[in-house]
């Protein structure tokens, strides 16, 4: 438990050291110790000091035999534990004597291996807190701070910084979602393994996140809880302000089993833990994947206002597999009213659905297609949005091999007017804050791509590039798209019609994008894109991530709004306040 003092004060020497030393650093590639100094020297700018016995120097630095040897004018802020257990107990007592400031106990061996362990993790907790020394652990991977590139983990891997937080009481399946955040290009601000948790709680690093405004959204895995009351008191002031998302195993009883050798955690009811969370405003996930998928909708979406969606889909099978998932999970696909028919009557062929969700039924007309969701968004009814394998077909440049040379040729005699638009004075280095140029070449360039198939009129040509240059005249999107549209363009005297061709489809792809952003803007509810391919993609330059099937996309949806209608009764409850 923290001593009474603010939490960043408690907190600010563990996330923001000057100085780190390694207790246990090694030159040994077999020890935790060489690997654990390893990750933290290859990314620390701070000072770093590993303490070994027996070594004069590890990795090149200069070691020295105990904290207490260590020639500083200031206490070193930060320890990272890496011994074994019946060491930690006298090198803590040194921590303390030295001033150390804060501690990582990686070391395993304590309360999760029964009675003598816990009474040797009290002791070590004891000498800690006459230091006023706060420490992670024990039991635990490490933990990354992106304010000052710290990844003091027991072995190197990749992170991407981000506005996610996450504590783990699991260092492996931290981890793990760490790197697939990683690999879909989804970054974190703070992450930490904690262990058991023996000093500093999970609802305290929960108030730590909370309270940074680098971070927007709280993932949290947990296997169990010390003070279920005090729990729901400091995370229900984060949950009014920001999504806490919380992986928690442990509904079997072979589950809870497991969880009291892992970590020395008390598991619990799971029926108790949802209650739990309830009260606090958490949302529970069951994996990693939902964390990651419903962490990023929360980052990149608006909170629906209510359980009533629409559905697109350019094929009924889908549409049917995607109505299905949103009514398993508590959502409303909703009846369309007469009116909102008689408007895709005008625009889709007499086979449509002629109801929700809405399937053109083959109809080529994309630009008629990409009206659908203003029609549907424009409803006061529909409260979010599922665009089932919108990214499927939005990937042009994946047709081009088979496409006839005759579009890439067509495309060709428009780079010089396309180059022409460029204002003078821009280029990669230089870009412009008047991006109007940009929305102008993007809708030029739909204009004549969707022109060349002829499956729409010239009006709606016309009208969909005007709806993209207004939308791309500012913003940081236009931004991100005028770098990639100054790269095409330079190509413009390359002979290579076809290759000229395929980089104007990496222009039209995030034009698909900007689409998505759009309705999302003008309509401030949620629109979650499919794809068909069943894989997790990465997300684009230009934020924009399908998710593989619907029954991730309704369940993302379905977590939203559980969420908004918990804000919804806090705000309820602080208007009846006298």
């Amino acid at each position: 438990m923290l001593i009474d003092k603010t939490i960043k004060e408690n907190l600010a020497p563990l996330f923001d050291p000057k100085s780190v030393a390694v207790i246990g650093a090694s030159n040994k590639w077999n020890k935790w110790g060489f690997s654990t100094f390893a990750s933290i020297i290859n990314s620390f700018k701070g000072a770093c000091y590993p303490v070994n016995a027996t070594e004069k120097e590890v990795l090149g630095h200069k070691a020295y035999p105990r904290v207490t040897d260590i020639p500083v004018d200031e206490p070193v802020d930060l320890a990272v534990f890496v011994i074994p257990p019946e060491a930690v107990l006298p090198v803590m007592e040194d921590c303390v004597s030295a001033g150390v400031r804060a501690g990582v106990i990686i070391t395993a061996g304590f309360a999760e291996t029964g009675p003598e362990g816990k009474r040797l993790q009290d002791q070590v907790l004891a000498v800690a807190r006459k230091g006023a020394l706060h420490f992670i652990g024990p039991n635990c991977m490490g933990f990354w701070s992106a304010s000052c590139n710290l990844k003091a983990f027991m072995f190197p891997f990749p992170v991407l910084e981000g506005p996610i937080a996450f504590v783990s009481q699991g260092g492996n399946v931290g981890g793990a979602v760490v790197r697939l955040g990683y690999d879909r290009g989804l970054g974190f601000y703070r992450y930490v393994s904690c262990g058991c948790t023996a000093d500093i709680q999970i609802e305290d690093y929960i108030e730590y996140f909370g309270a940074d405004p680098n971070v927007k959204v709280i993932f949290a895995y947990v296997e169990g809880l010390g003070d279920g009351n005090r729990f729901i008191d400091k995370v229900r002031r984060v949950t009014e302000k920001k999504p806490v998302i919380a992986l928690k195993p442990g509904r079997s009883v072979p589950g809870c089993k497991a969880i009291s050798s892992h970590s020395g955690a008390l598991a619990g009811s799971s029926d108790l833990y949802d209650c739990a969370f309830r009260k606090a405003g958490v949302v529970r996930v069951d994996t990693a994947e939902a964390l990651l998928d419903l962490g990023f909708a929360f980052i990149k979406q608006p909170l629906p206002r209510g359980r009533n969606v629409g559905i697109i889909t350019p094929g009924g099978s889908y549409g049917v597999i995607s109505a299905d998932a949103c009514a398993s999970a508590g959502l409303n696909v909703i009846e369309l009213p007469p009116e909102t028919i008689d408007q895709f009557d005008r625009i889709f062929p007499p086979r449509w659905s002629r109801g929700n969700p809405v399937d053109p039924a083959g109809d080529r007309n994309f630009i008629a297609y990409m009206q659908a969701p203003d029609l549907l968004l424009k409803l006061p009814e529909v409260h979010s949005l599922i665009f089932m394998g919108f990214d499927s077909f939005s990937s042009f440049s994946s047709f081009f091999p088979a496409l006839n040379k005759d579009l890439a040729r067509e495309l060709g005699k428009h780079v010089r007017e396309f180059s022409s638009m460029i204002p003078e004075g821009v280029d990669d280095n230089n870009g412009n804050s008047d991006r109007k140029w940009v929305g102008q070449v993007v809708g030029r360039i739909a204009s004549v791509f969707f022109s060349f198939f002829g499956t729409s009129s010239p009006s709606e040509v016309a009208a969909f590039g005007r709806t993209q240059a207004k939308f791309l005249e500012s913003g940081n999107i236009g931004g991100r798209m005028e770098k990639k549209l100054l790269q095409v363009l330079k190509s413009g005297d390359s002979e290579d019609l076809e290759k000229i061709g395929g980089l104007f489809a990496e222009i039209l792809q995030p034009l698909m994008e900007v689409l998505v952003d759009t309705w999302i803007e003008n309509y401030q509810k949620p629109v979650l894109t499919t794809s068909f391919v069943g894989t997790a993609p990465k997300i684009s330059d230009l934020g924009h991530y399908p998710y593989p099937f619907a029954e991730q996309a309704a369940g993302v949806l379905a977590k939203m709004v559980e969420y908004r209608e918990y804000l919804d009764r806090v705000e309820a409850f602080q208007e009846r306040k006298p």
